[in-house]
């Protein structure tokens, strides 16, 4: 996964756009204007689809949800920073509602302690049907 970078009175102008190329010695993010030297943030090789990343300040972590095949499985992840270094916080390969997709962390329904907060993701496959529905789920993270 790619990080790139823009003020927003300036989203139209592709010079204005800047992207993440690596951390330095110091462990600061080093930006560049020029796309071809951009670095990866997030490394899942076959798996990186259907992204959602949040920032939850009750917690004050970055929150990547993340759907890799259609079938029920998902993960959340987590980092101090939107360039990581990305830790796993959830996974699953099949939590037993296949045929889901399209994994949201809404960041307006994200408790004040950033413990609380909602799922929201596509979809729900069962025994002959198939469909494409709003679905919620609430979630309640454990910190440790």
């Amino acid at each position: 996964m790619l990080l790139a970078r823009v003020r927003k009175n300036r989203i139209r102008e592709r010079s204005a756009w800047e992207f993440f190329e690596r951390l330095d010695t110091a462990g600061h993010p080093v930006w560049t204007s020029d796309i071809a030297r951009r670095g990866e943030v997030f490394r899942y090789p076959g798996r990186c689809q259907r992204v959602d990343v949040v920032y939850n300040p009750g917690l004050k972590r970055y929150l990547l949800a993340l759907g890799f095949d259609h079938s029920g499985g998902w993960g959340i992840f987590d980092a101090p920073e939107p360039w990581g270094p990305w830790t796993t916080a959830f996974h699953t390969d099949d939590w037993g509602l296949g045929g889901t997709h399209g994994y949201r962390l809404p960041a307006k329904w994200i408790g004040a302690a950033g413990t609380e907060m909602h799922l929201i993701f596509s979809g729900a496959n069962r025994p002959g049907i198939t469909t494409d529905a709003f679905c919620l789920r609430r979630l309640t993270l454990t910190v440790r």
